[in-house]
């Protein structure tokens, strides 16, 4: 047990010290992988339907009909300040 624990922190240690004298190989590794890098955004969609209602979907309209493409970010709060913070 005591040498897989030992063995854990050379890797982990080996690859902080990768990171720190090559950081444009590492940042190079990442951009390859499926990790995400950046905060996340969703993509969706906001039309109307001939009814007059609004939909917001994450899958496009059907064909012929005007729609907007938003995108919302993780680390982005979209609601607004309570009154008391907003000073």
């Amino acid at each position: 047990m005591k040498k897989l624990l030992i063995a854990v922190f050379v890797l982990i240690l080996a690859a902080v010290g990768f990171w720190y004298w090559k950081p444009d190989t590492a940042q190079q590794i990442l951009e390859r992988s499926s990790l995400p890098i950046g905060p996340s955004a969703s993509r969706v969609y906001k039309w109307r339907d001939a009814q007059g209602g609004w939909h917001i979907t994450n899958d496009s309209p059907p064909a012929g009909i005007q729609y907007e493409i938003r995108e919302y970010r993780s680390d982005v709060n979209i609601l607004p300040l309570p009154p008391q913070l907003q000073e």
